[in-house]
């Protein structure tokens, strides 16, 4: 019976290996702070840090890009920052854009700030 058991969980950690080691995401993850523009190759993960936000601050999507794989906010809990990554839809090359809308709290004295902000990507082969 333990023979059994140790040949089924070796076929089982052999058959998950070879399935995530398959998958195509070739590319690179580039890593970056907020800019209008970016240009990354087809199968990057583009992640950027869109800042420091507080407790009741954030982030949203108000536009999708039209050719993402992945579009998706993300709240780092150890920093507060908030990062946006952004994976381009297999074998596309061309421009995308998202637009996102920045909520920032007030101190008190003014009131609370939207900042909009576009992103555009480039995808080259």
């Amino acid at each position: 019976m333990k023979t059994k058991t140790v040949k089924l969980m070796t076929v089982l950690f052999t058959g998950l290996t070879l399935l995530f080691s398959c998958t195509k995401n070739t590319g690179h993850i580039i890593n970056s702070d907020i800019k209008q523009e970016f240009e990354i190759n087809s199968g990057d993960i583009l992640k950027v840090n869109l800042g420091s936000f507080g407790d009741e601050e954030g982030a949203t999507i108000f536009k999708n890009p039209l050719y993402a794989k992945v579009s998706k906010l993300n709240r780092q809990i150890n920093s507060s920052s908030i990062l946006y990554e952004y994976i381009p839809q297999d074998n596309f090359v061309g421009k995308d854009s998202v637009i996102l809308i920045l909520n920032r709290g007030s101190d008190g004295a003014s009131p609370d700030r939207n900042d909009t902000t576009i992103i555009r990507i480039t995808v080259n082969k």
